[in-house]
């Protein structure tokens, strides 16, 4: 089964859905980003951004890496937590 819903959300919503803990998020997702042109293990951070959620309700990012800009995604099992599937939800009906 695949997923065919792609909603864009803007940094905002996103910030929203994490709520107390976009810090974290952002520490540990945004920062740590796989390059395939950099070949760093997950040193990469990325940049420029776009954000998705799929019809999981999980997050999609997809932007450039930092150190050499090739483009980079990053997708985030965020409909597995109660409350941030509760959050993408509600986004989802507007």
């Amino acid at each position: 089964m695949s997923a065919k819903i792609r909603l864009e959300i803007s940094k905002s919503n996103l910030i929203s859905i994490h709520d107390k803990d976009f810090d974290d998020f952002e520490k540990n997702i945004i920062n740590h980003v796989y390059c395939i042109n950099c070949a760093s293990s997950y040193n990469s951070t990325i940049t420029n951004y776009r954000v998705f959620l799929n019809d999981y309700d999980d997050v999609i990012l997809e932007g450039f890496c930092k150190k050499c800009n090739h483009p980079v995604n990053r997708y985030v099992e965020t409909g597995e937590v109660a409350k941030n599937r509760k959050r993408t939800r509600k986004l989802k009906r507007f």
